[in-house]
């Protein structure tokens, strides 16, 4: 007898259920792993921007170290100081503010503070340099005026100015200090203060300084604004770059005589910028530096940020 062998059949709807469940599957383990991927990815990213801000941070400070060694044992030239190295050589770092390459993603910029216009001593050029960026003379004359009534101490508007009536109503939530400003940035305080017209002139601002001005050490800008004779000015700039630029030189040139204001000489005080770059990160250090001794302090460091 012949007997046959039991089987089964699976219901009609449980066909092809094995597949769907597999893929299923297959799909949450793919997130998973790919939301794990993306994790350990973000936070080596993390990690390589912290090690990258730490090097920074590290280049920079050395680096300014490196650099106020050199200026407190410098010597002053015409438009720069004269650098002298242990193994005998001399190095001339600029005191105008070409870039000086340090190390490889690090470099200084060295300003002499008379050779920059500060808003509490030089009125005058500032306002001569404002006329060479910006043609608009209502936003000078604006600017002007209004950092006149900011500093001073009554409460009478010059033509273009602002006093505290004014300030409340355009519904500013202060008034004008009555007094000198404490850091060039103050400027942005000013009713009806023009940013663009800042950007222009804010590279070459000072706050601190002793009040004198020198040619010799400002930016080719600002001597294109005070002088107003471009090939004059190319000059200038070619016999500094030779440094062959002297004071006695500089007063042959231009008729410019040597004064109690006008000085052909480094002031003694000094505005450092300090940046290192490491990958994208990037560190910056600014300083105010006085090379100059007291009878208690062989220098001062007058601002510092970073």
């Amino acid at each position: 007898m012949y007997i046959r062998e039991p089987f089964f059949i699976l219901p009609c709807n449980d066909k092809g259920y094995a597949l769907p469940m597999v893929i299923v599957i297959t799909l949450i383990i793919s997130v998973i792993t790919m939301s794990i991927t993306f994790s350990v990815q973000g936070k080596i990213a993390m990690v390589l921007e912290l090690t990258n801000r730490s090097s920074a941070y590290l280049k920079s400070y050395s680096a300014y170290n490196g650099a106020l060694y050199n200026i407190l044992t410098s010597t002053f030239t015409s438009a720069g100081l004269k650098i002298y190295q242990e193994d005998g050589s001399e190095l001339v770092w600029n005191l105008y503010g070409e870039p000086i390459e340090l190390a490889e993603g690090t470099m200084v910029k060295l300003r002499d503070g008379a050779g920059m216009l500060s808003p509490l001593f030089h009125p005058g050029y500032l306002r001569k340099f404002m006329e060479y960026t910006c043609e608009d003379s209502k936003k000078i004359n604006l600017f002007a005026d209004a950092l006149a009534d900011w500093q001073d101490k009554d409460d009478f508007k010059r033509l273009n100015g602002a006093e505290s009536y004014d300030y409340r109503m355009k519904g500013y939530s202060y008034g004008p200090r009555n007094f000198y400003i404490q850091v060039p940035h103050e400027v942005m305080l000013l009713k009806g203060f023009d940013a663009e017209l800042f950007e222009e002139i804010k590279d070459d601002l000072v706050y601190w300084g002793s009040g004198t001005i020198n040619y010799l050490t400002m930016s080719e800008k600002l001597l294109r604004a005070l002088l107003k004779n471009d090939p004059l000015v190319d000059r200038i700039i070619q016999l500094r770059k030779e440094g062959k630029l002297t004071g006695r030189v500089f007063r042959d040139l231009t008729g410019i005589p040597h004064t109690e204001q006008n000085i052909f000489a480094p002031s003694g005080w000094i505005k450092v910028v300090m940046r290192a770059q490491v990958e994208r990160a990037v560190d910056r250090i600014e300083a105010v530096i006085v090379k100059r001794e007291s009878q208690t302090k062989p220098y001062r460091v007058v601002e510092w940020k970073r």
